[in-house]
């Protein structure tokens, strides 16, 4: 057997993830304790998101999709790993690859195990549980790992190392009064800050270290306001150069608030240890605190409450999530119509030009001005428009 995967193989990320893909569904048959082919399409439109996620290279603007479809047709002829079937309903014009099937050899499956370095489930068990008894004091509940183990992440030499890199968070945690997820996972993750920002890890470090993982802060948000002396109505502005400009024209009555894209911070933004303020402005210490009162839901003050970002599928996002925490939230209609105007105009710009083919169509965020009049326009243009475009001169005198 070629102990070693060829290097291109590798090197093509639709390939490898078929492959690491197909161990998966056999994995997942030993441990039901039954068997069956292995076959999959590649169909853009159907199977699992697992399955989906496999198939993202062949959405990527910057993989070249032939390629990445000759390199698994040579593939599977030199390697006889798994059969390809082309499409038979295939239509003129439509790329080869469009519902192609792949059957795999199960005769391959140990030559395939042997290349990704993957032993069946049961011994991938017994490897995990010998690999964890030197670092089993280091953990308050070993048991919250995965009864296989981890899998060997990106950037690691072994998974003996990225367990010798989940032991040392206990030392950090007994040593600190307090830490943010970002400064553990440096210290912890070969200085990889971000590392602990999924979910699922973060849960991992809970469910490892239930008492420890309590001195463990959530990241703070820190957001820029302009406070006016006489505050009647809050606009969120989505981009840092728009929020200065109109924060510049010292509005007399609109707070604004510089939201910097916090949209997966929305559902905390009032939260008063997660919400910290830096002010625009120079306001004094009894409208400041008015201000904070009202956000952090401490009096009986009601504000109307807008938001104004890109006119794109983000920006509604953006706007939806804020609408968790404050759910009289509306678009900003004197600033959106600027912008709508400019998209009517036939001058906004198409996703692929503004790297946002990936942004995802919304159908409504709650607000009526939105889901009646701006994502609909944005479906028929096909367009979008920043919020940069807009000039304030063309706003009504006295609006803010």
């Amino acid at each position: 057997m070629e102990k070693a995967l060829p290097y291109w193989v590798e090197e093509n990320p639709l390939l490898i993830g078929i492959l690491h893909f197909i161990l998966d569904r056999r994995d997942s048959q030993l441990e039901r304790g039954t068997e069956a082919r292995i076959s999959f399409r590649l169909d853009l439109r159907a199977g699992s998101k697992r399955w989906q996620a496999v198939l993202e290279p062949l959405r990527d603007p910057n993989q070249d999709e032939q390629a990445l479809w000759d390199e698994l047709q040579h593939f599977a002829s030199k390697y006889q790993c798994f059969a390809v079937k082309p499409n038979p309903k295939r239509r003129p014009g439509v790329a080869e690859w469009q519902g192609a099937q792949l059957i795999f050899r199960d005769a391959c499956e140990e030559q395939l195990r042997l290349w990704l370095n993957r032993p069946p489930p049961n011994l991938r068990k017994a490897v995990w549980t010998t690999l964890l008894e030197p670092y089993a004091d280091c953990f308050e509940n070993p048991a919250a790992f995965p009864l296989d183990g981890l899998e060997l992440q990106s950037g690691f030499e072994s998974v003996e190392e990225m367990v010798s890199c989940w032991a040392s968070v206990r030392k950090e945690l007994v040593f600190a009064e307090k830490i943010s997820w970002r400064q553990l996972a440096a210290r912890c993750f070969k200085g990889d800050s971000k590392h602990l920002e999924l979910h699922s890890r973060q849960s991992l470090v809970r469910n490892l270290y239930p008492g420890l993982s309590r001195k463990i802060q959530e990241r703070q948000l820190l957001l820029h306001i302009y406070l006016p002396a006489q505050n009647e109505q809050v606009i969120f502005i989505e981009n840092q150069d728009t929020f200065i400009s109109l924060a510049e024209q010292q509005p007399m009555h609109t707070a604004l608030v510089y939201s910097e894209g916090y949209r997966g911070g929305a559902e905390r933004i009032r939260n008063h240890e997660i919400a910290r303020f830096s002010t625009f402005n120079t306001a004094s210490e009894d409208v400041r605190q008015q201000f904070l009162h009202w956000w952090y839901r401490n009096s009986s003050l009601s504000l109307p409450v807008f938001f104004w970002g890109d006119l794109d599928y983000e920006g509604m996002r953006i706007g939806a999530a804020l609408k968790k925490s404050f759910p009289e939230l509306r678009c900003w209609r004197p600033g959106y119509d600027l912008l709508l105007d400019t998209l009517c105009a036939g001058r906004g710009h198409a996703p692929l030009q503004a790297d946002k083919e990936r942004q995802k169509p919304i159908q409504k965020i709650g607000c009526e001005y939105a889901d009646g009049t701006l994502i609909p326009a944005m479906t028929t243009y096909q367009c979008h428009v920043d919020q940069e475009t807009a000039e304030f001169g063309e706003l009504p005198a006295g609006l803010l």
